[in-house]
C-alpha cells in the first residue's frame, strides 16, 4: 500500500523534540522547521506514533472551529516546505519516506528512538515496573533519564486544540514523573539534597499534595521537624479545599512518631510506606518540667481531682494562695498522667505575680523554639506566633503546664485549643477565666500530709518526733499552718547546719509569729511607714503592686518561715539569699550567680547557691540553675533594702550586667569576628562573661539569655542604677546585631526608646547618638540626628553604622543622589576597621546607588569587588546579603541573567531554612527577575516560594513585594481577575509599610483597571 514503506537507513539519523520548543535536527545540526503552524503540523503527526490523520481531522487539530479560508490549501503547502526540510535530496515527484501521504491523509514515520516524547515515555513504563519489583535504584535511574529530555514547556509556543490537549497530557506526566524522582530519592535516602528541588517543586504546583507530601517527609527526615509541620499549615492556606486525607494522615504519622516512617537501612530500598510517600523517625518526646521540690507527698485526693478534670476537659485551672503548693501540684500531676501525652510535657513560667509578667508574645516564642521554630522563623506578631503554635500541636497529645499566670489576656493565647492537647493553668487571680476551663482550689494541707512533708523533708529528726507522739512535729506544722512553701523552708532547718530539733523549730515559728502578728496589727491600726517596712511580705493581699502576695495569716507565717531560715544562716551565705533575690531576670546559672556575688568562679557560686537550696530558700529550676519562689524573693528583697546598703545593691545589678555584656560580645565575635562594635564599647568590661566555644554555643546562649538579658537592661534603666546607661546602651547595640533579621529583634524596642530617654535626661549625647539607630526601622530623621550628635562628640563608631543605614534607607525611597555619598564613606570607615563583611555590603549597596544615578560600568565594578570580598569574608550570611543586594543591582541594568545567578546564588549559599526572611525577600526579587525575562510562570512560582517562606515570619514588606510580582505575571499571563487581586493586596500591604514600590503598583492599578 502506498506509504507503508519504512523509512531508509539514510533518514535514521534524524531528531525530533516536543518536550519544549518543537525542532528537529539532522546529525545535531538544527532544520528549519518554518512557522509555528509548521511546526505544530509536524508535532501533531509525529504524536501519533506513525499512525495516519485524515487532511480533515488535522485541519481540525491545528484550527479547531475557527479554519483559515482555504485550509486544505495551506495544509498541503505546510506539507510541502516540510518535505523539502525533512528530505532536502528526494528526486521531485519521488515518494516521500519521512511525512508520507495516506489514503486521505498524512502520516510521519520515524524509527524508534526518534522522538524525545516517545523515548520519555519508554522511561515511564521502565520505571515503573522497576518500582513495582522493588527496585528504587532502577527506577531513579531511569526517571532521571526521563526527565534529563524535558527543555521547557511542552509544544512551547504552538497553538490549537490538539496542542493544548498534548501539552497538558505530557506536563501531567512530568508532573507526576518528578514526584516519583523524589519519590524514589527518599527511598534511597537522599532526603536531605531533595528539601531544595522539593520546595520549587512544590511553589510550582500549588494545587497538588504530593510535592508537600514528600518535601514534609525530607524535611522531617532531615531532622526539621517545625518546618515538616509548617508545611502542612501552608497547604491549610493555599489548597482551596484544603490538605486531603494523604497529607493529614502524613502528618498524623509524623506527630505520633510513626516508626514506620523511617529513613531506609538499604539504598536500593523500594517504596517505603503504603500511601508511596515514604517515611522517617520522630525525635524523642520533649519533657521541659521543672524538677518537682524536695520532699513533695500526700496530695492524693488534689491529683485525683485534676486527673479527673483533665479527663473531662482540656483546661484545669489551679487557684489558690500563694504558698499552696500549686506549682507543684501541676508538676506531680503532669508527670503522672504523662502517658496520656506521648508528644511531651511543655512547661513555661509566666511570672505572673511579678511587677513585669513575662508577655504572651515572649510565652509564646519560647514554646514555639521548644517545638523546633528557630528564631529565623519566628512570627513577628502574636497572632501569627499564636497560630503558628496551634498548627505545630495540631493532633499532638501534649500537656502544657501554664505556670503563675497573671490573668485571662495573659493565658487566652498560651492554651493549645486543639483536639488531644491540655493546659494545667496555676494562678492566684481569683478572676482568671479561660473557655471551658474547670477550676480546681488548692490551699493548706490536710495535718497528716503536712506531717508527711515535714518528714521527708526535715528527714530523721522530724520522723522520730512524729513517731514519739508528734508533739513537736504537730506543732511545727500548725505553725506553718499547713502551707506546703513554709513547711519546706522551715522544715530544711532540721537537717540544714546547725540542725535543730522540731521543738526548737516549733518554738523559734511560735514566737517569730507573736512579733509578726503584732506588727501586723499595728500596721492595719494605722501605724507608721517604718514599721510597714519592716514587714515587707505581711502585709494584706494588693499592698504591694504586682508582688501577689498572700493576705492574712498565711502572710505572716510564710515571713516567719523565711525570717527564721534567714537569721540562722552564715553571714556570707545570707548575703547572697538577699543578692541573688535582686535581679528581675530568671532563674540565673552558675556564672550569672557568680557575677551578682562577685565570687572569683561558677563552681563557688554553685556551692553557695546550692546550700541555699538546701536550706530551703532557693529552689532548683533545673542544672545548675537556681531561682527563688516569688514570695520568698519578695522578703529577699525586703531584707535587702533593710539590710544591704543602695550602692551595694547597685553594684550587684551592674555586675550581671556587665557579665551579660561580656558574654554578649564573645556571642557576637564568634558569629561575626570582623565586627567593629566590641572594640567601640562605651563601657569598660570588668569581667570576661561566660566562654563559648564556637558559634553554635554562641548562637544557644544568645537564644536562651534574651529574656533575662531584655529583664536586666528594663531593671536598670528603671531603676535609674548609676553608672548603667552606658553599659545598658552597650548591651542593646551588641544584642540588636546579634538578634537582627528575628522578631526577637523587635522585643528590644521598648528599651530601646528608655535609654534613648535616660540619655537625654543624663545629657549623655554618645549614649543618645547609639541609641538613636537601633530601632528596628528608625526613620531618617532618627538617623540624622544620630550622626549629628556622634560628630559633636567625636564618638567613632555611630558615624559608620549610623551613615550606612541611613545610606540604605535612602536608597530604600529612592533618593540614591542622598545615599550614595553615605555608602561611600560608610565602606570606606569600615574597611579601615577591618570589618570587611560590613563593608562588602556597603559596596554591595553602592552598587545599587550607581545603577539609580546611570553610572553602569561604576555599578558592575562595585558589584563585582563586593561578591569578592563578600567570598573572602567566609561568613555565609554576609555573602548572602552581598548576593542579594549585587542581584538587585544587575535587574535594576537590565543584566537579567547575571542578576538571576546572583540571586539563586543568595539561595545556595546557606543551607535552606537558616534565614527564611531573607530566603523569601530574595524569592521575592527572583520572581521580579522572572518578570523582566519574559518568565512569567516562572515569576508567578517564584513569587508564590516567596510568600510561603513569608508566611511564618510574617514580614509584610516581603508579602507586597511578592503579590507584585505575582499581579505583573498574572496580567501577562491572560489571568487579569487574579492579577487585580493580588495588585490590590500588594497595594494595600506596601502601602502600609511605606514602601516606595506602593506607587508602581498604584500606577498599575490606574493603568490597567483605572483603580487609583
Amino acid at each position: 500500500m502506498p506509504g507503508d514503506e519504512e523509512p531508509q537507513p539514510e533518514h535514521h539519523r534524524l531528531r525530533f523534540h516536543v518536550l519544549g520548543p518543537v525542532r528537529a535536527d539532522r546529525d545535531g545540526q538544527p532544520l528549519p522547521l518554518g512557522s509555528p503552524q509548521e511546526r505544530a503540523t509536524l508535532a501533531i503527526l509525529l504524536l501519533r506514533d506513525g499512525r495516519s490523520l485524515t487532511a480533515p481531522e488535522l485541519v481540525d487539530a491545528l484550527w479547531g472551529d475557527d479554519p483559515p479560508h482555504r485550509a486544505m490549501d495551506t495544509l498541503r503547502a505546510y506539507v510541502t516546505r516540510l518535505r523539502a526540510v525533512l528530505e532536502p535530496g528526494r528526486p521531485f515527484r519521488g515518494r516521500a519516506k519521512v511525512l508520507v501521504s495516506t489514503g486521505g491523509g498524512y502520516a510521519v514515520r520515524v524509527p524508534p528512538g526518534s522522538l524525545d516524547a516517545t523515548v520519555f515515555e519508554e522511561h515511564l513504563a521502565a520505571a515503573a515496573t522497576a518500582r513495582a519489583n522493588g527496585d528504587a535504584a532502577g527506577a531513579y535511574a531511569r526517571l532521571t533519564a526521563a526527565l534529563a529530555l524535558w527543555e521547557g514547556t511542552a509544544l512551547a509556543g504552538l497553538t490549537g486544540p490538539y496542542a493544548e490537549r498534548e501539552r497538558e497530557r505530557l506536563t501531567e506526566l512530568r508532573a507526576t514523573a518528578r514526584e516519583d524522582h523524589y519519590d524514589c530519592a527518599l527511598a534511597l535516602g537522599r532526603h536531605a539534597e531533595s528539601v531544595a528541588g522539593l520546595r520549587a517543586l512544590a511553589a510550582e504546583q500549588p494545587p497538588r499534595e504530593k510535592p508537600r507530601a514528600l518535601l514534609m517527609l525530607a524535611l522531617h527526615r532531615a531532622g526539621r521537624q517545625a518546618e515538616a509541620l509548617a508545611v502542612f499549615s501552608e497547604a491549610e492556606r493555599l489548597l482551596p479545599d484544603g490538605p486531603g486525607p494523604g497529607l493529614v494522615r502524613l502528618r498524623e504519622r509524623i506527630l505520633a512518631g510513626d516508626p514506620a516512617l523511617a529513613a531506609p537501612a538499604v539504598s536500593g530500598a523500594g517504596p517505603a510506606s503504603s500511601d508511596g510517600w515514604g517515611s522517617a523517625g520522630a525525635p524523642p518526646a520533649l519533657d521541659l518540667l521543672p524538677p518537682e521540690p524536695v520532699g513533695f507527698t500526700g496530695r492524693e485526693t488534689l491529683t485525683g481531682e485534676v486527673r479527673a478534670a483533665l479527663a473531662e476537659g482540656d483546661v484545669v485551672v489551679l487557684t489558690g494562695p500563694g504558698g499552696t503548693g500549686k506549682t507543684a501540684l501541676a508538676t506531680h500531676t503532669a508527670r503522672a498522667v504523662r502517658a496520656a501525652y506521648p508528644d511531651g510535657l511543655l512547661h513555661v513560667d509566666l511570672r505572673g505575680t511579678d511587677p513585669e509578667p513575662v508577655d504572651t508574645g515572649a510565652a509564646l516564642a519560647g514554646l514555639l523554639h521548644a517545638l523546633g521554630v528557630t528564631d529565623a522563623a519566628l512570627p513577628d506578631d502574636v497572632e501569627r506566633r499564636a497560630a503558628l503554635y496551634r498548627s505545630l500541636l495540631a493532633d499532638r497529645r501534649v500537656l502544657v503546664v501554664l505556670d503563675d499566670a497573671h490573668d485571662t489576656a495573659q493565658a487566652r493565647l498560651l492554651q493549645p485549643g486543639v483536639p488531644g492537647c491540655a493546659a494545667l493553668v496555676t494562678t492566684r487571680s481569683p478572676d482568671l477565666v479561660l473557655p471551658g476551663a474547670r477550676t480546681v482550689g488548692v490551699d493548706a494541707m490536710e495535718e497528716k500530709e503536712a506531717l508527711a512533708m515535714l518528714t521527708a523533708v526535715g528527714g530523721g529528726r522530724a520522723a522520730d518526733s512524729a513517731v514519739a507522739g508528734g508533739d513537736a512535729a504537730r506543732s511545727v506544722v500548725a505553725a506553718c499552718e499547713r502551707l506546703p512553701l513554709a513547711l519546706r523552708i522551715a522544715g530544711a532547718r532540721l537537717t540544714t547546719p546547725p540542725a535543730w530539733t522540731p521543738g526548737d523549730l516549733a518554738a523559734r515559728l511560735a514566737e517569730e509569729r507573736q512579733r509578726l502578728g503584732t506588727l501586723h496589727a499595728d500596721v492595719g491600726a494605722g501605724a507608721g511607714a517604718g514599721a510597714g517596712a519592716s514587714v515587707g511580705v505581711v502585709a494584706g493581699a494588693g499592698a504591694v503592686a504586682g508582688a501577689g502576695v498572700v493576705a492574712g495569716a498565711g502572710a505572716v507565717v510564710l515571713e516567719a518561715a523565711c525570717r527564721v531560715a534567714h537569721d540562722a544562716l552564715e553571714p556570707e551565705a545570707a548575703r547572697a539569699f538577699r543578692l541573688l533575690a535582686l535581679p528581675d531576670a530568671g532563674p540565673l546559672d552558675a556564672a550569672s550567680a557568680a557575677a551578682v556575688l562577685d565570687l572569683p568562679d561558677a563552681a563557688r557560686a554553685e556551692a553557695v547557691a546550692g546550700g541555699l537550696a538546701r536550706a530551703g530558700l532557693l529552689e532548683s529550676a533545673g542544672p545548675g540553675r537556681y531561682g527563688h519562689h516569688a514570695l520568698v524573693r519578695l522578703f529577699a528583697r525586703r531584707q535587702s533594702e533593710r539590710l544591704d546598703s543602695p550602692p551595694v545593691r547597685d553594684a550587684a545589678l551592674l555586675r550581671l550586667l556587665d557579665h551579660q555584656l561580656a558574654t554578649s560580645v564573645t556571642a557576637l565575635l564568634r558569629l561575626t569576628p570582623d565586627s567593629p562594635l566590641p572594640r567601640h564599647l562605651l563601657h569598660h568590661l570588668a569581667t570576661a562573661g561566660r566562654p563559648l566555644a564556637d558559634a553554635g554555643a554562641a548562637r544557644a546562649w544568645a537564644h536562651d539569655a534574651h529574656p533575662d538579658v531584655l529583664a536586666t537592661v528594663r531593671q536598670v534603666l528603671a531603676q535609674d542604677v548609676p553608672d548603667a546607661l552606658r553599659p545598658a546602651v552597650d548591651l542593646l547595640t551588641v544584642w540588636a546585631a546579634l538578634t537582627a533579621g528575628t522578631a526577637r529583634r523587635h522585643d528590644l524596642e521598648s528599651f530601646v526608646r528608655q535609654a534613648l530617654d535616660r540619655a537625654r535626661e543624663r545629657g549623655d549625647d554618645t549614649a543618645a547618638a547609639r541609641t538613636l539607630r537601633l530601632p528596628v526601622a528608625p526613620s531618617p530623621e532618627e538617623l540624622r540626628s544620630a550622626l549629628r550628635l556622634a560628630e559633636e562628640v567625636h564618638d567613632p563608631l555611630t558615624p559608620l553604622l549610623a551613615g550606612f543605614e541611613l545610606g540604605v534607607v535612602l536608597l530604600e525611597l529612592d533618593r540614591a543622589d542622598e545615599a550614595l555619598p553615605l555608602l561611600v564613606r560608610a565602606e570606606e570607615g569600615l574597611a579601615r576597621e577591618g570589618a570587611a563583611g560590613g563593608a562588602a555590603e556597603a559596596l554591595a549597596h553602592a552598587a545599587r546607588a550607581y545603577i539609580a544615578l546611570g553610572r553602569p560600568e561604576e555599578s558592575l565594578a562595585a558589584a563585582e569587588a563586593a561578591v569578592e570580598r563578600a567570598r573572602g569574608v567566609g561568613q555565609g550570611r554576609t555573602l548572602a546579603l552581598v548576593l542579594l543586594q549585587t542581584g538587585r543591582a544587575h535587574l535594576r541594568a537590565d543584566r537579567t541573567s547575571a542578576a538571576a545567578d546572583r540571586l539563586r546564588e543568595a539561595l545556595a549559599v546557606e543551607p535552606e531554612g537558616t534565614d527564611p526572611r531573607r530566603e523569601a525577600l530574595v524569592w521575592a526579587w527572583l520572581a521580579r527577575c522572572r518578570l523582566a525575562q519574559l518568565r512569567h510562570r516562572e515569576a508567578v512560582a517564584a513569587a508564590d516560594r516567596a510568600l510561603a517562606l513569608e508566611a511564618g515570619p510574617g514580614d509584610d514588606h516581603v508579602r507586597g513585594l511578592a503579590l507584585a510580582a505575582r499581579g505583573r505575571a498574572q496580567l501577562a499571563l491572560g489571568e487579569p481577575r487574579l492579577a487585580l487581586g493580588a495588585l490590590r493586596e500588594a497595594h494595600e500591604v506596601l502601602t502600609r509599610r511605606g514602601a516606595a514600590e506602593a506607587a508602581e503598583v498604584a500606577a498599575l492599578l490606574n493603568e490597567e483597571f483605572g483603580e487609583v
